[in-house]
């Protein structure tokens, strides 16, 4: 039965009224007991339950719960769905056990209270403050100030309590904890420390797999074919099907297919060499919910967290292969074997791959097209065939493998050789002595300012002996650390931990090229306009510092055997 009203905030007639009551409970946070409900939710449900025993002119429509959701928006999906009852008249009453459980946003929360409530004659109740828009004494004036002033403190405790929880995460991301929900595809959160990653090692071998086909020459649309037709479901799907409360972002593929947004994101991503990178994101404000990108120079990035999945090698090879301009057929799932390396000696841009035909057969090549896209004189013309450039940059490969294998025989007859520990004795003697003429220079420096105040030395005198100490102390410290770097290299010496020996050495006896060691190895390939080329070889100083190493120790190499 339904009575009638004069208006919303007026005095029922006798006619007694059922109310359909909706009984509304949030909670913030998840629940971390791994049960259905937190107890907070169900000590919420009890208190709504007793209440409604103690009124006999409401019955129970539905109870509606968001548990895990914030105050501050209004997406939550259980009130929503009471929302919806509440426009379709089926609940004509809702009862909160605070207001703050309705919401923490005075705006948006006081349309639905002075609007939508009101023009459909919903009662409202919030038990803890005292409210009940249908109360004698709650006209409208009053019920107007007590919502309004006890939803802007919700709000103010909202917009607290989100400040002081950022500043907490931002200082535990320093730490290197790790604070988010769900980790990066290949970790698990640690059973015994949820701040703490370990590897799951079912998708850890398809993250190392998908490096490898990248830098063997695998181009990441192929890579995420490759995973879709292995029937490897993707990140998201993975969560879900291990149990994870995983939510899929708006608007994106539900289908557990690879897109190739996700494998550039793999490659890409620092935490696999053990680095915790945490915010890259961040929600606009306590109301917005939705996320904004932060500068990666602003992202809180943490080495050495966990164990890594791929090797630091291994991912800078591939972020190299990022700064490449990388092209590949349309027909073909893999890169050309040379795309991205070769270049144009003169104007340094990167060369295209072009197909000749003649009468003899088809040949392909590469050619500089500046002088075409541009005018004839801003470039020469850059051609080179493709299988001559092969041989010769395999012969150049060969040589500097065996140049590395020779190397490393000296260097292992070196660091057996005794009078390298006479020759480190004088050295530590050079050290000591440097060492304390630079520390008696620095005590002439520091007399000098009190020689100026007393008058001794003029102000242009003291300048002028400031400058030529300074100058001598430059010198002793270059000296300095010379001896040190040698003295270093005499205690630890230089072996095949060399990361120009280890890289070059792997490959000895090797019979053909492959993209794998042309990534790893070269640099870049300049091309002249005589079709000569030049092969630029990474791990330079790695180089340089075994030829100074085993100059400085040429007469141990020169020892007989």
């Amino acid at each position: 039965m339904h009575a009638t009203y004069s208006e919303y905030a007026g005095q029922p007639s006798q006619v007694i009224r059922t109310w359909k009551v909706a009984l509304y409970i949030r909670l913030s946070r998840e629940d971390d007991d791994d049960k259905a409900e937190s107890y907070s939710v169900t000590s919420q449900r009890e208190i709504l339950k007793e209440y409604l025993k103690q009124h006999p002119d409401m019955e129970l429509y539905d109870i509606y719960i968001d548990d895990g959701w914030s105050g501050t928006n209004f997406d939550r999906p259980d009130f929503q769905r009471m929302i919806a009852d509440v426009k379709a008249r089926r609940v004509t009453c809702v009862v909160v056990k605070d207001l703050s459980r309705f919401c923490r946003n005075a705006v948006d929360g006081g349309y639905y209270l002075d609007n939508v409530f009101v023009s459909l004659q919903v009662r409202f109740i919030a038990i803890n403050n005292c409210l009940d828009t249908f109360s004698d004494n709650m006209n409208a004036a009053t019920r107007c100030i007590s919502v309004g002033v006890q939803n802007v403190i919700n709000e103010s405790v909202a917009a607290t309590t989100s400040v002081n929880v950022r500043g907490t995460l931002n200082v535990n991301r320093k730490k290197g904890q790790f604070i988010g929900s769900f980790p990066a595809y290949g970790y698990a959160k640690s059973p015994d420390d949820h701040h703490q990653l370990i590897i799951d090692e079912e998708p850890a071998a398809v993250v190392r797999q998908i490096y490898a086909w990248f830098i063997a020459g695998k181009s990441i649309i192929g890579i995420a074919k490759e995973l879709n037709e292995r029937g490897i479901p993707n990140p998201s799907m993975y969560k879900r099907l291990k149990g994870m409360k995983y939510r899929h972002p708006a608007g994106a593929s539900n289908d557990g297919l690879w897109p190739d947004s996700s494998v550039r994101r793999i490659l890409t991503n620092e935490m696999y060499i053990g680095n915790m990178v945490q915010g890259k994101n961040t929600t606009i404000s306590y109301k917005i919910k939705k996320c904004r990108a932060i500068p990666k120079e602003e992202w809180i990035i943490v080495a050495g967290t966990h164990e890594p999945i791929i090797e630091k090698d291994t991912f800078y090879q591939a972020q190299a292969l990022f700064n490449k301009n990388i092209r590949k057929p349309p027909a073909k799932s893999e890169v050309d074997l040379f795309s991205g390396l070769v270049r144009c000696a003169d104007c340094h841009r990167i060369m295209n791959k072009k197909t000749n035909q003649h009468s003899y057969g088809t040949y392909h090549y590469y050619r500089c097209s500046t002088a075409r896209k541009m005018k004839k004189s801003a470039c020469g013309n850059h051609t080179i065939r493709i299988d001559k450039m092969q041989h010769t940059v395999m012969v150049t490969i060969q040589k500097m493998v065996e140049l590395a294998v020779q190397m490393s025989e000296a260097l292992s007859k070196i660091n057996r050789d005794p009078q390298r520990v006479k020759e480190s004795g004088h050295l530590q003697q050079s050290l000591e002595t440097l060492t304390s003429q630079r520390e008696k220079e620095y005590r002439m420096q520091l007399d000098l300012y009190p020689d100026w105040k007393s008058g001794v030395i003029t102000q242009q005198e003291y300048l002028a002996l400031k400058a030529s100490i300074a100058e001598k102390i430059a010198v002793l410290d270059t000296k300095i650390e010379n001896v040190r770097k040698t003295l270093d290299a005499y205690a630890h010496g230089i072996d095949d931990e060399n990361a120009f020996i280890t890289a070059f050495k792997k490959y000895e006896n090797f019979t053909e090229l492959t993209r794998g060691m042309l990534v790893e190895l070269v640099d870049e390939i300049l091309v002249h306009d005589n079709a000569s080329i030049d092969v630029n070889f990474k791990f330079a100083d790695a180089y340089q510092q075994v030829v100074a190493y085993i100059e400085s120790n040429k007469k141990s190499v020169q020892k007989p055997a």
